[in-house]
């Protein structure tokens, strides 16, 4: 993400945040191939280079995480060879 993309999301996420999570999502790709050798089809919970925790159940997944390692910002997300990408909402125009 560009420092101007930066800015303007800004308004909306700590930009530190947004770099922290940016940062993760860069890790996850770098490590996709390896991912998808071990947990093909599993849910992963995945930070800094490491798979912390997987499981077939998402929820049950996010309760053992959240539990062992509190609340904060991590990957979780399924191990698939076709990445989905969903869109919720949007920033408003500005």
């Amino acid at each position: 993400m560009t420092e101007e993309e930066l800015t303007k999301y800004s308004k909306y996420i700590d930009i530190e945040r947004l770099k922290y999570i940016e940062h993760q999502g860069d890790l996850y790709k770098e490590a996709k191939t390896e991912l998808i050798k071990h947990y093909l089809g599993e849910y992963v919970a995945f930070e800094d280079g490491k798979v912390l925790d997987h499981d077939t159940d998402r929820q049950a997944l996010a309760e053992r995480v959240y539990e062992k390692y509190g609340y904060r910002d991590l990957i979780m997300k399924r191990v698939s060879l076709i990445e989905r990408v969903y869109y919720v909402g949007r920033f408003p125009a500005e």
